[in-house]
């Protein structure tokens, strides 16, 4: 059986059931940042050249990052992953 050490539940079964709850509500938080930053690289796109120069960014940039299905590292650790 797995064993949760730390901050996390290590009492059999109880501990098992939380594990995987905590893995769920993660995979959850994944998700909605999945969608988050699939609409912001699509409001980029439809952004004028204008508010992108204002940005400091370059169309090309933009369509470089909008090819990009990655998710930014610093936003998922954001999410705060509770490893057991």
């Amino acid at each position: 059986m797995t064993t949760y050490s730390g901050n996390c539940v290590d009492s059999g079964i109880v501990g098992v059931f939380e594990g995987l709850f905590l893995q769920l509500q993660y995979w959850s938080k994944v998700q909605q940042l999945k969608a988050q930053v699939s609409k912001e690289r699509k409001q980029l796109l439809e952004m004028s050249d204008a508010m992108l120069s204002d940005m400091g960014i370059t169309r090309t940039q933009v369509k470089q990052e909008a090819q990009r299905l990655d998710l930014p590292e610093t936003r998922l650790i954001a999410l705060g992953k509770r490893v057991c």
